[in-house]
């Protein structure tokens, strides 16, 4: 005889200050094997942002997957098991730029989803996740625009047609 039991863990905010990111985690456990799985769903705005499937049995982490989320759009994969630490997988044909940061060992710090699919054009940042212990975090709406500012204040603009800055370099005179 199989014994299931469901628990709703959590339904709160996620962070304090971003009221608009929410996580529900609900598991799984199946009392003959001692395998337990572990879904934990973040949405920012009332849209999925990112889904975390943890299998675990016997204490040991034989899989876990990640998919990530824009605006309820799905956007990818990152997927770990015992034989494999991660591997992202992009979504075919999205409209969004994918970027991953990488510590000094190769463990993945953060995902970066950006406006940037088309060369030359501007990309901001739309969604930011960090990483920690090979587990994906949303990142504060708050800190995405402050990044996005820092950035645009630190940067040229770039043009929708070339793959030139429209921000102009200081003239330097050749007179003596």
């Amino acid at each position: 005889m199989r014994a299931f039991v469901v628990f709703i863990l959590s339904c709160a905010s996620v962070f304090g200050g971003d009221t608009g990111l929410r996580v529900v985690t609900t598991a799984l456990t199946n009392a003959e094997t001692g395998a337990v799985h572990t879904r934990d769903v973040f949405m920012r705005d009332a849209q999925t942002n990112l889904v975390r499937d943890t299998l675990t049995e016997a204490g040991v982490m034989p899989m876990r997957i990640q998919k990530l989320y824009h605006n309820g759009v799905f956007i990818g994969n990152y997927e770990a098991n015992k034989y494999m630490p991660g591997t992202l997988h992009i979504q075919a044909g999205i409209q969004y730029s994918v970027r991953l940061d990488f510590g000094h060992s190769n463990e993945l710090r953060g995902v970066v989803i950006g406006t940037g699919a088309v060369i030359g054009t501007k990309d901001d940042i739309l969604d930011m996740f960090t990483c920690t212990n090979g587990l994906l975090y949303p990142v504060e709406t708050v800190s995405t625009q402050q990044f996005n500012k820092l950035l645009s204040d630190r940067s040229p603009t770039w043009s929708n047609t070339a793959l030139e800055p429209t921000a102009t370099a200081p003239s330097v005179s050749t007179n003596k």
